[in-house]
């Protein structure tokens, strides 16, 4: 340990505190470890309320043994929905290539449940309830660091110290652009948009299904469960598309623009598009970051290694993101630089390879660019190496 890097209070014994950025499934995660390890947790979150909706989160390998550390994994299964399938469709409907249950890549893959993101939400909230002071509304203007503390302050005026940060604010991270400049110099393009709603059951397919129909450069998906659909666009672009994020109306042009012409189930898709703007929307983005920490402040999930929508990761990695910090915190208990040199360490070669897949193979598998691209990817539909 080097002195510009111990906690400070290691030998006194007072009290260590943690801010935290972001009521996300990484900053619920952490929470939960942060407390366990013995520090007053502060959470902030900037909008009124825990943010809800969005498509269910799959939950698989090292995640399941985390969510079993806590407590908490019965809890999940207890919520856990039907096992579903996964094919690949063609513009006359006819099944090019599929998984789900019992097929060769299922079984590869090992466990995985799929939960309602709402309800894994509440069981991470549940976890920390009473034991995390919790403030909505709320969101940091300035970080000063020192050599005994970070000081915060908020965007009412208040100020607060802490022994540690972190920022667990999701891939456009307001903690990450504080600590390590703004701009773009670390979000990684990957050519392409989505657009994502959930919708009251559509009868567009049957429950415990997804259905993918992709042309060059355009993916249409459904997602069927007994009570909602999910209906997916991706579009890719030969640069980013200049558009304003507040504007939802343009957003939508820009969907109808890129699927008015297609067939299949599309036109009843966009049909359920609607007017109201309850949606999502963004570039299809990974973060790829030289370092995830710098003095007292480090990054959980998203904020720091984002995978992107492809990688079907984005829960899984924040909360495998948020054990692995919490053990570097338990091997390095009086030294925080070592902790966190211990977490990137240990976690990086994983997330590397995870966004690697997803740039590669899964930008591939469902947004082909052209001709040549779409039929290799029908070759491997067609002999199950669906790579996914």
């Amino acid at each position: 340990m080097t002195p510009s890097t111990a906690i400070a209070g290691a030998s006194s014994g007072a009290p260590r505190t943690a801010l935290i950025s972001g009521a996300s499934f990484a900053g619920l995660a952490t929470a939960y470890w942060l407390h366990r390890l013995g520090y007053g947790v502060t959470m902030i979150e900037a909008a009124p309320r825990l943010r809800r909706g969005g498509t269910p989160v799959d939950i698989e390998g090292e995640t399941i043994g985390i969510l079993t550390r806590m407590g908490l994994m019965d809890a999940v299964l207890a919520k856990a929905l039907p096992p579903r399938v996964f094919e690949f469709k063609d513009a006359d409907n006819a099944t090019l290539g599929a998984v789900g249950p019992g097929s060769d890549e299922e079984t590869q893959m090992g466990p995985r449940y799929e939960i309602h993101r709402d309800d894994l939400l509440d069981i991470l909230s549940g976890a920390i309830e009473g034991k995390v002071e919790l403030l909505f509304g709320r969101s940091i203007e300035q970080l000063d660091q020192n050599s005994e503390a970070v000081s915060a302050t908020f965007n009412d005026g208040s100020r607060r110290d802490f022994t540690l940060v972190f920022g667990c604010d999701g891939n456009r991270s307001n903690t990450r652009r504080l600590v390590f400049g703004d701009g773009d110099r670390y979000t990684y393009f990957m050519g392409g948009y989505f657009y994502l709603k959930v919708v009251p059951e559509t009868g567009l397919l049957p429950t415990n299904k997804s259905e993918i129909f992709s042309v060059p450069g355009r993916t249409a998906m459904l997602n069927g469960y007994d009570d909602r659909t999910d209906i997916g666009f991706g579009f890719r672009t030969a640069g980013q598309i200049a558009y304003d994020y507040r504007d939802k109306a343009q957003q939508r042009r820009l969907v109808h623009d890129h699927f008015d012409q297609l067939g299949w189930k599309v036109p009843g898709m966009l049909a359920c598009m609607g007017e109201d703007n309850d949606f999502y929307f963004d570039r299809v983005t990974q973060i790829r970051m030289p370092t995830w920490s710098q003095g007292r402040v480090a990054l959980v999930g998203d904020a720091g290694y984002c995978p992107s929508p492809l990688a079907g990761l984005g829960g899984s990695m924040a909360i495998i993101g948020a054990g692995r910090l919490a053990d570097a915190l338990e091997r390095n208990p009086d030294d925080y630089g070592s902790a966190f040199r211990d977490y990137e360490h240990g976690l990086r070669p994983f997330v590397e390879q995870v966004q690697e897949r997803a740039a590669t193979e899964g930008l591939q598998m469902m947004f082909p660019a052209d001709e040549a691209k779409f039929a290799d990817c029908d070759r491997k539909l067609a002999t199950g190496d669906l790579g996914i």
